[in-house]
């Protein structure tokens, strides 16, 4: 099956903006949209703390009073030990974006889906920006 990513453009703008104020930094956070069939669709960002969420109870209220619309992650430059917090269980089937900032203007995003066997990993999908 093919899986795609949308990003919205103020989604990307918010991004972008990310990078310009914090340039160098690791920041990272949630992405709010919505799935249909095996697509994507992020409407929105939100920056959090270091470590994406501080406790799995703290994502689901999160979850909850974004209306359960937290499709997945994002980190600028993340590390491998961030990352081993999101390769859990509740994760699996969302989506985590890999940014990379080429400069304070450009970045550079790889795209993944959660996904397990045998052991939880990252499977890079297509991602379009609108």
């Amino acid at each position: 099956m093919l899986v795609d990513a949308f990003i919205s453009r103020e989604a990307y703008q918010a991004l972008q903006a990310l990078n310009l104020i914090f340039p160098g930094s690791s920041s990272e956070g949630l992405l709010i949209g919505h799935k249909r069939g095996g697509q994507f669709f992020v409407e929105k960002i939100f920056p959090s703390l270091a470590g994406f969420f501080p406790s799995l109870e703290k994502y689901n209220q999160l979850d909850q009073l974004f209306e359960g619309r937290l499709i997945g992650f994002f980190s600028f430059k993340p590390e491998e030990k961030k990352v081993k917090k999101i390769l859990v269980p509740f994760a699996c089937g969302k989506l985590f974006l890999k940014l990379i900032p080429k400069g304070e203007k450009k970045l550079n995003i790889q795209s993944f889906v959660i996904d397990y066997e045998k052991k939880f990993f990252l499977a890079p999908i297509q991602l379009k920006i609108a």
